[in-house]
């Protein structure tokens, strides 16, 4: 009989009291709706060859030079991941922002899964390959997920015909300021009573800053990840397991 996985001694206690939570998240709490990561055991660089192609295909130089390559790596992706649905640590992420008074949400992911679960408070720091900006005429178009699959051109705005761009962070492009600033005021400046961080391999200063600074002022910290990350030794709990199957449990303790 499979062990149950309970919380460990202290967390839900501490858990109780929290009115506020600042979640972070990177593609591990997608894999478990089928999505390929980047980082970690399975994940795009697991494959060097691939992973360089991929990511020299998704980079603001290639979008400039060959626009076409960028859109017919963006339909692959869509195309892997069109029966992706929110898993078990979305729809748990959903519900706190439902449960407790003041939620934001920081992803690293473009898939989109947050929202479809329900999350509305959300800092989608590389932005989401659903949407495309023209490069002329600042145009918006929204891409459904079938409609996306089936891209392997770059495709034209309606308005003017001019070239479309993902409206995501490419490789070797700057974030954009205004949800950086964004990221200072939820997690800096109105610092949560939780921290809550998952899926996520922590490389970048904007991921692990907000988690040690919370740590130092004494919030909660908890991480959720299978692997040891670089933050491992800097939260309060470092939870070595599925953001599925450890997120629910989390929401039931909050204000229990």
């Amino acid at each position: 009989m499979a062990e149950t996985l309970v919380l460990p001694d202290g967390l839900a206690e501490r858990l109780g009291g929290v009115d506020s939570v600042g979640a972070i998240t990177g593609a591990g709490i997608s894999a478990e709706s089928g999505i390929r990561t980047y980082r970690g055991k399975g994940g795009l660089y697991d494959d060097p060859e691939d992973g360089d192609r991929t990511v020299e295909a998704l980079s603001g130089h290639t979008l400039r030079a060959d626009p076409d390559r960028t859109w017919r790596t963006v339909g692959l992706m869509a195309r892997q991941s069109i029966g992706a649905r929110p898993n078990a640590a979305h729809v748990a992420l959903a519900a706190i922002e439902r449960k407790v008074a003041r939620f934001v949400l920081l992803t690293q992911n473009v898939d989109g899964l947050h929202h479809l679960a329900g999350n509305r408070n959300i800092i989608d720091i590389h932005g989401s390959i659903d949407e495309a900006l023209c490069l002329s005429c600042d145009a918006v178009k929204r891409f459904d997920r079938e409609e996306l699959a089936r891209i392997d051109n770059t495709p034209r705005c309606e308005r003017c015909g001019g070239v479309l761009r993902p409206n995501a962070v490419l490789f070797g492009e700057l974030l954009p300021m205004d949800k950086v600033q964004r990221i200072h005021d939820e997690f800096h400046r109105g610092l949560p009573d939780l921290v809550l961080i998952a899926g996520t391999s922590a490389l970048f200063p904007y991921i692990t800053q907000p988690v040690q600074i919370a740590r130092h002022l004494g919030r909660l910290t908890v991480e959720v990840n299978p692997e040891r990350t670089l933050l491992s030794d800097d939260v309060d709990y470092s939870l070595r397991g599925k953001a599925g199957d450890y997120l629910p449990l989390i929401e039931k303790a909050l204000g229990s």
